[in-house]
């Protein structure tokens, strides 16, 4: 049990990781986001956990 319990919270500990990192980046100036080659409109659907 507390087995899927370390799961849970290690994958929203991820998907929180992953949401800061993106909001970081979209917060780039236009020009130096082109040159890392992050996308203009960033996708919103990316919350994936595995539960």
């Amino acid at each position: 049990m507390f087995k899927n319990l370390n799961r849970i919270r290690a994958a929203f500990a991820q998907a929180s990781k992953r949401r800061r990192t993106t909001r970081e980046l979209n917060e780039l100036p236009p020009e130096i986001r082109k040159d890392i080659g992050w996308p203009q409109a960033a996708q919103d659907d990316e919350i994936r956990l595995p539960f």
